[in-house]
């Protein structure tokens, strides 16, 4: 079985390549690196390490092929500013477990279904024009959001390689301790008995950790 960082690191890319599509984008896979021969929708990288034996050569093929800006080395083993490239930020892949015992969540999340909603959560987010409508029809892909009187919260889960990644977390105020500890409860009654993937970095990264989630190993993002 493939350890929990590779299938973060696998799902993480299913991600990108479902909102590649929504743009009219298509990432291809060659050898130890996904990515794309085009510019990718604004906050993607161009370029996903997939298996830490990946190379800086083959980082070149999509340099050379392709309009390089950003590129996420998933186990943060590859000294890219050989190719002119600085550091954006380092993060951390998160996990959590099933959860079994449940706890009370906010009574107010709920599974977007509808296109008010859907923009409600896009302007909330400030990722309008980035993540589309079009993600409602797919099956392996829910995004909740919870209305509260301080203001709209919100992530995406989407499923594949028997996990949940768990991405484009928001919340407003103070929520935020709240919302990470109410990830695991909403997700395994969505999708029972798997595991959450997902990384973060700066303070999410700390408040993901004392609300329960395990960092298990860290990857970086670099810039052109």
């Amino acid at each position: 079985m493939r350890s929990k960082i590779d299938r973060a690191v696998l799902n993480n890319i299913a991600w990108c390549q479902i909102v590649c599509v929504t743009h009219g984008i298509v990432g291809i896979s060659k050898e130890n690196i996904w990515g794309l021969h085009s510019k990718a929708p604004t906050f993607y990288p161009e370029v996903i390490i997939s298996d830490k034996r990946a190379t800086i050569e083959e980082v070149k093929y999509f340099i050379e092929n392709g309009k390089v800006s950003s590129i996420k080395d998933s186990y943060a083993n590859l000294n890219l500013t050989l190719l002119g490239f600085d550091i954006l930020f380092d993060a951390e892949w998160i996990v959590h477990e099933p959860v079994l015992d449940f706890e009370p969540i906010q009574k107010n999340w709920r599974i977007i279904a509808s296109e008010k909603d859907f923009k409600k959560w896009t302007d909330a987010s400030g990722l309008e024009n980035v993540i589309k409508s079009e993600l409602l029809k797919q099956p392996d892909v829910k995004i909740f959001i919870c209305e509260t009187k301080a203001g709209i919260s919100g992530f995406i889960a989407n499923l594949s390689e028997s996990v949940v990644g768990i991405s484009n977390v928001f919340s407003v105020g103070d929520e935020e301790k709240k919302l990470w500890k109410d990830i695991p409860n909403i997700i395994s009654k969505e999708f029972p008995k798997l595991l959450m993937v997902g990384y973060e970095h700066n303070s999410s990264l700390i408040v993901a950790k004392s609300s329960g989630w395990e960092a298990i190993g860290p990857l970086r993002v670099w810039i052109n």
